[in-house]
């Protein structure tokens, strides 16, 4: 996607409206459709490889932008559906299965139908208990234009609904109706991909946190601990022989962890709700990550040629430079030679470094400066 339509993606992007009501805390269940479908090589190599390989940089960036949220695997194949991995707030975990799809290492391969109620009823049953400021949701990445179901899909579907689970999917090859309705009726979203770079920027629009409507999650406070590190080195604990969870199981060995302040039990990741006493633990960079959702940088005003000059004392030859790279503004290749200027600091910017301010900075650098 060239720089110009990135721009113009930002100004219609969710992540940099204004200051609105989100869903900051997001438990999301990924279905993750193992049909025989998946192994047809309109994708090169295969279906399965690039699904594999994009879901691998999704669950990066969702969980950089969302480090307070949690995220579990599953599947569908052969007509039922199986759990990957458990809710968990750690990536690596989920990377490590997405790696080993269509290996020997994973036990499961692409057989049979997939089954859309089954992969429902699992996420139903993954996502019942989560808290009541948590916001649920479902991505299925399907492949199958088939769904073999044992009952009434439609009623699984209404299940959903009224159990506030906001289903969106990805599907790949054509749309097919009762994926429709399942977005729908849930208020999700539904997208078909056309190739790798689309199944990318469709996966990349799921990740910034949603709205969230007052009657959904309501608010209120969130009782949140702060836990101490455990090194394997320290006396006091994370030693050979300590208890730590991980998961809804637990191991004894070396390793890191986390102490829970309330009842002292230890986890192996944040963020996450302590299985003893149920305590929500963070740390306080994960509020800092979420805090540029809350509050975007503004979006930067085209300046034309002959616009009004830059109401800064500088001198005209360094109003020629990018505040960002030092670079001479319209030297860019490509042709997109766009001169933006903060509505705020009144700092004059390229559009590449535009684009990358909004999209991963998340910060005005100029707005920086002058705050310090």
């Amino acid at each position: 996607m060239r720089l110009r339509e990135r721009r113009d993606h930002l100004l219609t992007h969710a992540s940099t409206a204004k200051r609105i009501r989100r869903g900051m805390i997001r438990f999301v269940q990924v279905v993750v459709d193992l049909s025989r479908a998946t192994l047809m090589t309109d994708l090169r190599p295969s279906r399965l490889k690039v699904v594999s390989e994009e879901l691998q940089r999704f669950v990066r960036l969702f969980f950089d932008s969302n480090p307070l949220s949690q995220l579990a695997l599953c599947c569908t194949r052969d007509g039922v559906a199986r759990v990957i991995t458990e809710l968990s707030g750690s990536p690596a975990k989920h990377i490590e299965q997405l790696k080993r799809l269509g290996t020997r290492k994973f036990l499961l391969d692409c057989c049979g139908d997939a089954s859309v109620q089954n992969a429902l009823e699992l996420s139903v049953k993954q996502l019942r208990d989560v808290p009541p400021y948590g916001h649920r949701e479902v991505l299925m990445l399907m492949t199958s234009l088939t769904t073999c179901d044992p009952g009434d899909v439609f009623e699984t579907i209404g299940q959903c609904a009224k159990s506030r689970i906001h289903c969106s999917v990805v599907g790949l090859g054509a749309e097919v109706f009762i994926l429709r309705e399942l977005s729908k009726k849930t208020k999700g979203k539904y997208a078909v991909a056309t190739n790798e770079m689309h199944l990318r920027q469709t996966l990349e629009e799921y990740a910034p946190p949603p709205p969230s409507l007052a009657k959904e999650t309501p608010s209120s406070l969130v009782q949140m601990g702060f836990p101490n590190f455990t090194a394997a080195s320290d006396g006091g604990g994370g030693g050979e022989g300590d208890l730590c969870f991980v998961g809804l199981e637990s191991e004894v060995g070396r390793g890191r962890s986390f102490t829970c302040p309330r009842c002292k039990s230890r986890v192996k990741d944040l963020p996450q709700a302590c299985h003893v006493c149920g305590l929500q633990l963070a740390s306080s960079a994960h509020l800092a990550r979420s805090y540029h959702h809350l509050f975007p940088v503004p979006l930067f005003n085209e300046v034309q040629e002959s616009g009004v000059p830059v109401k800064t004392e500088i001198s005209t030859e360094a109003a020629a430079l990018c505040s960002g790279c030092g670079r001479e503004i319209g030297a860019s290749e490509g042709g997109d030679n766009m001169t933006l200027e903060c509505p705020k600091c009144r700092q004059r910017f390229c559009i590449t470094c535009d684009v990358f301010i909004h999209e991963q900075l998340h910060n005005c650098p100029g707005c920086e400066e002058l705050s310090t």
